[in-house]
């Protein structure tokens, strides 16, 4: 298993897709957190540190996607049939990949996670304002962000195996993200529901950054029920891979 792992952290390492979606998303949130923190004035009683870091959470999107990634760009570019040529039991093929988009998803969500919190409190020295969290708020949102990343990602490699063609799979896992489930807010009799345990709701339960105009659930309750989404997922892949003939 050790050798399947290391081969598809190679496989990884080697695209300029991995590349281009770990910098384009750290950079991008980084760029707003660097503006917001050293131009906005914030008023006694605000949440800077806490506001930044959902902003933060866009990377969870950006690990959902490399997890997707990691399993559609064999079916899209025709490398499956080597790669079950070499691996030929499905399920530890799908185990190495979900193994390589979690430690993928940690990286990215400790690197992301640990730069905001430095940067919030550099600026908040600097310009004499209060962040709004204390010392065990901010290692909360930095782990709960960055275990959030890492099932974003785990999600992704799931929700590949289930739908192996890459741009329905990528454009599905978006539209259902920042159009569908926020458009649950409008329905009545589910904006009560989904907002608060639907995979979005416990993402931000997970990393600490919810609350304000919603009900989120508790940190651990949304850590534990945003897993159980991934692994949903995960198990659902597994046994489609399982099943499917390839011809790629």
């Amino acid at each position: 298993m050790t050798r399947i792992l290391s081969s598809e952290l190679l496989k990884m390492r080697t695209t300029r897709t991995f590349y281009g979606l770990v910098v384009g998303g750290t950079g991008m949130v980084l760029v707003i957190v660097v503006l917001v923190s050293g131009l906005v004035k914030f008023s006694p009683g605000d949440e800077p540190l806490r506001a930044l870091m959902g902003v933060a959470g866009f990377v969870q999107a950006f690990a959902l996607i490399l997890g997707i990634l990691v399993v559609t760009s064999e079916f899209r570019h025709g490398t499956i049939t080597p790669s079950l040529l070499a691996v030929p039991q499905r399920t530890r093929l799908v185990l190495a990949k979900l193994a390589a988009g979690l430690i993928a998803g940690l990286v990215l969500g400790a690197i992301s996670m640990g730069l905001v919190a430095l940067i919030v409190s550099g600026f908040a020295s600097l310009r004499d304002f209060d962040d709004g969290a204390t010392g065990s708020a901010t290692v909360r949102m930095v782990i709960g962000g960055t275990l959030a990343t890492a099932l974003s990602a785990a999600l992704g490699v799931g929700l590949g195996a289930l739908v192996r063609n890459q741009v329905g799979a990528v454009v599905g896992a978006l539209v259902y993200s920042f159009v569908l489930e926020p458009l649950t807010n409008l329905v009545p009799g589910v904006r009560d529901v989904v907002p608060e345990y639907g995979i979005g709701g416990t993402g931000a339960a997970l990393s600490f950054t919810g609350g304000g105009d919603r009900d989120v659930l508790a940190q651990v309750p949304g850590g534990l029920l945003f897993a159980a989404y991934a692994a949903v997922f995960v198990v659902a892949g597994i046994l489609v891979m399982r099943r499917r003939d390839v011809t790629a």
